[in-house]
């Protein structure tokens, strides 16, 4: 809106590709041909969070995003205190991702999917599956450095209440990795941004010249 014929802005296609444009008369442009910034991270990560009350998740979605998470999917689990949304706060989060992700100079849309339940998560037959989890973890966050290998993981943090034992052995079952994070109790909010920012922060490509 600020923008006056003959400025430059940059453009994106949300698919991990920029340009840079000159704007003309009546909100027409120009642009240079697609290129690859190379901001995004190198490790694709979906976030699987428990869905919080009040803008606590609105909240989650945008630091997530600007960290450089891939998707992030909803989960409605025993002890949340949101046990319904709607289509329309759905779209919300998403233009939340929007927003953003242009922020922060990102060029990949990170897709906000509907919210599932906890017990409709998929199976794992992989390592990339960690959950956060307060209590009989087995894996501290200091030993993050086994998984640094991996290219892709999915991270499932619960919500304010946290998970009951009875939906970690559920999970476990079906193959996700119980997390701990240390001795401090971290807010629902909090929690999935430490481990967004141990697996992502230096895995961002080189910006071009």
């Amino acid at each position: 809106m600020r923008l006056r014929p003959g400025d430059v802005f940059v453009v994106t296609d949300g698919c991990g590709h920029e340009a840079e444009a000159v704007l003309g008369e009546g909100g027409s442009y120009s642009a240079s041909a697609w290129q690859k910034p190379g901001r995004e991270p190198s490790r694709k990560i979906s976030l699987y969070a428990g869905l919080t009350k009040g803008e606590k998740f609105d909240w989650l979605v945008e630091k997530a995003v600007e960290l450089g998470v891939e998707r992030i999917v909803p989960v409605i689990s025993q002890n949340c205190v949101v046990k319904k949304t709607s289509e329309a706060k759905t779209e919300r989060w998403q233009k939340i991702a929007l927003g953003a992700m242009l922020q922060c100079g990102g060029c990949v849309l990170p897709e906000v999917s509907p919210p599932v339940y906890l017990k409709d998560l998929p199976e794992i037959d992989d390592e990339s599956a960690l959950v956060l989890y307060e209590q009989g973890a087995n894996v501290e966050a200091a030993c993050f450095a086994d998984f640094a290998a991996l290219k892709k993981y999915r991270i499932l943090t619960g919500p304010e209440g946290g998970f009951s034992p009875e939906e970690i052995v559920g999970l476990q079952k079906r193959g996700w990795q119980t997390v701990w994070l240390g001795p401090r109790i971290f807010r629902a909010e909090t929690a999935p941004l430490i481990v967004l920012s141990v697996l992502l922060c230096g895995s961002w490509g080189k910006v071009k010249p």
